[in-house]
């Protein structure tokens, strides 16, 4: 990335998003901290702004004092072991207080005036795993036995994120929660999905003005949730054999 580009996107987004002083409310759970917080934040954002692939990429650019400069004169830089020691503890509610923060500061400003497809303001809602294994776990996983009989241990979440013209906003997300002691499945993606649009809405509130979604989505019960909250539900449907799809395409011929 262009050192002059990169500058005037940081000038922008301390300047606009107050970038600089939230990051420094950031913690973790180190004791004795040699290196700051703030400092490891700093690092791992622009890790992100300059798409480095992995912390062997990110450890060479340390060694080579690439983000030297971007820093003032005497502040201690990190070694990579720091950078995990600090993420494996993040406090995770201060970088969603943050999150929070940059959303709000996107609706105030009016990024998104025009919407985001032909005038309307778009967001997409679907499911993502981000964990997987079959040895590591905690009390959060969720769990799935393949055909070996083998456990494997999972994290997955809902997240919304508008779609259509720049910027892409990743709105919110929700994780999914295991088997409750009443339960014998662990949380659909559809309970996931509905917690998370009535978080948005108490949040921002008309986040969107239409919500798209897959066919795991095409139920009433879900269409209903989006109407009470004053936004339309656009779903892909593709089994034709479904009564509704069967009700919509008599509709659809008759116009």
């Amino acid at each position: 990335m262009n050192k002059c580009y990169l500058k005037q996107m940081l000038t922008y987004f301390f300047k606009v998003y107050h970038l600089a002083e939230k990051i420094k409310g950031l913690k973790d759970g180190r004791l004795n901290l040699q290196i700051e917080t703030s400092t490891i934040s700093f690092i791992v954002l622009l890790t992100f702004i300059c798409r480095l692939k992995s912390f062997n990429r990110l450890e060479h650019w340390l060694k080579k004092e690439r983000f030297k400069n971007l820093f003032p004169k005497k502040t201690r830089l990190p070694h990579i072991d720091t950078i995990r020691r600090s993420l494996s503890s993040f406090d995770i509610n201060g970088l969603n207080v943050l999150h929070d923060h940059v959303i709000k500061t996107i609706f105030k400003n009016k990024v998104f005036r025009n919407g985001t497809i032909d005038g309307i303001k778009v967001a997409a809602i679907d499911g993502v795993e981000i964990f997987e294994s079959n040895k590591k776990s905690c009390e959060k996983c969720l769990t799935r036995v393949d055909k070996q009989g083998i456990t494997h241990y999972f994290h997955r979440a809902v997240v919304c994120a508008t779609v259509g013209s720049d910027p892409h906003i990743v709105l919110g997300y929700e994780i999914l929660e295991p088997k409750k002691d009443c339960s014998d499945k662990d949380e659909g993606e559809i309970t996931g999905g509905k917690r998370l649009i009535r978080k948005l809405y108490k949040k921002f509130h008309h986040f969107a003005d239409v919500i798209v979604a897959d066919a795991l989505y095409c139920r009433a019960s879900w269409i209903t949730e989006v109407l009470a909250i004053g936004m339309d539900a656009v779903i892909r449907v593709k089994d034709e054999r479904l009564h509704i799809v069967k009700d919509a395409l008599g509709l659809f011929q008759s116009r």
